[in-house]
């Protein structure tokens, strides 16, 4: 019985078999030019699954901010990872003046009452929906804030208005606010600010780090001028209250928190200035830059949901090391004196010398860093490795990381503006 005859051979195993063998160092090239190629690809994928894969605490979340461009007016938004500095996404005029960028778990917009726009953002493609929320009572002149939350028994999202209208005279401002659901499901026929009751005090709205979101609540500190009395208002607030809103039941709580601080420092209204809040680790914490003590303590709110309120120090950070002060500015005393005779009435007057100074190198240096100068340092998140980062805040923005155990203090990127945090998908 005759054997079977062998498959035909395909042109490619011919070519191969007739090809020359590869000599060892070239093998030995190939060999480790296709391990770093798998290598990088293994990194790239690991990066891309980490980040698509975004739902947790602000351990995995990338800060959000914003930059303007007056050439073009308008803003940029950037998301950047806090351990490294790497900006991983950018989005270029994904807003102008008179609008604002709110960030909050997986969900971005862009907001503005008054315009009557609310554009949630695919952080993936920078494309945006329009919900068209509608009319507003926020009407007239007004100073607005937002804050983007979550409801943590439904996972709802909603957005909080804080507005004041000017009242008659100039210097008095009646402050209210009101609220929107965003459907998740893309449905806007529910998307309708609804109004609220007004603050029961006095509440700092219009900068980030006066108000901080924890567990679906959202806290503000006391404005600056909250413990001067008022039409409908308490005739007085300690310089650390703080007010609470309730995303949940779209309400503000009647009771004020009392701050760390108001058994130490009662009624004085200057000490507010040195005063924010934070969300580090689900906790609410207020930040207290201490200058005479050269630093910046962390009061952690331990029994939020008690009558008395507790709160203990779980950092005093050194304000010298985060912040970069710079050097006062002094002036030597070297006189340039100049004469300036003059006439008046055709009569000679002798007028008294005019004295400059001539500062030295060394002075315009200090001078420089000077304007440069910052004061405030806001913290952000705690890393997984322990370090905090934090946002300062001098002419220019910029996050630096913080590590407890050594006192080292590294500066990883410069971000004008910080928004919140975002621990979406960036992939479609």
């Amino acid at each position: 019985m005759a054997s079977p005859s062998p498959a035909p051979r395909s042109s490619r195993n011919r070519a191969m078999e007739t090809a020359d063998p590869l000599d060892e160092e070239t093998l030995l090239r190939s060999c480790k030019a296709w391990k770093s190629l798998l290598a990088d690809n293994e990194m790239c994928l690991a990066k891309n699954v980490s980040r698509s894969g975004r739902r947790g605490g602000s351990k995995d979340a990338l800060l959000v901010g914003t930059v303007y461009r007056p050439d073009d007016d308008c803003t940029d938004v950037t998301l950047m990872d806090a351990s490294s500095g790497e900006v991983v996404r950018r989005m270029d005029g994904l807003s102008r003046p008179g609008f604002h960028v709110c960030a909050g778990g997986d969900m971005l917009c862009v907001v503005s009452a008054r315009h009557g726009v609310l554009r949630l953002v695919d952080a993936a493609t920078g494309d945006m929906t329009d919900l068209s929320p509608g009319g507003t009572a926020a009407k007239g002149n007004v100073h607005s804030g937002y804050t983007l939350g979550q409801v943590a028994a439904t996972g709802e999202y909603k957005v909080l208005h804080v507005y004041a209208v000017r009242q008659g005279d100039r210097f008095q401002y009646q402050q209210s606010s009101e609220v929107l659901t965003i459907a998740g499901d893309g449905d806007v026929s529910g998307c309708r600010w609804r109004p609220t009751k007004s603050p029961p005090m006095r509440v700092e709205y219009t900068i980030s780090r006066g108000s901080a979101t924890v567990d679906g609540v959202v806290y503000f500190l006391s404005a600056a001028t909250a413990n001067a009395p008022g039409p409908g208002r308490r005739d007085h607030a300690e310089c650390d209250s703080i007010a609470a809103f309730d995303l949940a039941t779209e309400q503000w709580r009647p009771t004020l928190l009392q701050g760390p601080l108001s058994a130490q420092h009662s009624h004085h209204i200057q000490y507010r200035i040195h005063l924010s809040l934070a969300a580090l680790d689900g906790r609410l914490v207020t930040v207290h830059h201490n200058y005479p003590a050269n630093t910046i303590d962390l009061w952690a709110l331990t029994s939020p949901n008690t009558t008395t309120t507790t709160w203990t120090k779980t950092h005093s950070l050194p304000l010298n090391t985060i912040l970069r002060r710079g050097r006062l500015v002094t002036y030597s005393a070297t006189p340039m004196v100049k004469l300036e005779p003059g006439r008046r009435g055709g009569r000679q007057q002798r007028r008294k010398p005019t004295t400059t100074y001539r500062p030295t190198a060394a002075e315009v240096e200090a001078a420089i860093v000077a304007h440069d100068r910052e004061s405030v340092a806001q913290p952000l998140a705690v890393l997984e490795d322990g370090r905090m980062a934090l946002w300062t805040r001098g002419r220019k923005g910029a996050v630096r990381l913080h590590d407890p155990r050594t006192g080292a203090c590294e500066e990883v990127a410069q971000l004008e503006h910080f928004v919140g945090f975002y621990t979406g998908p960036l992939s479609a």
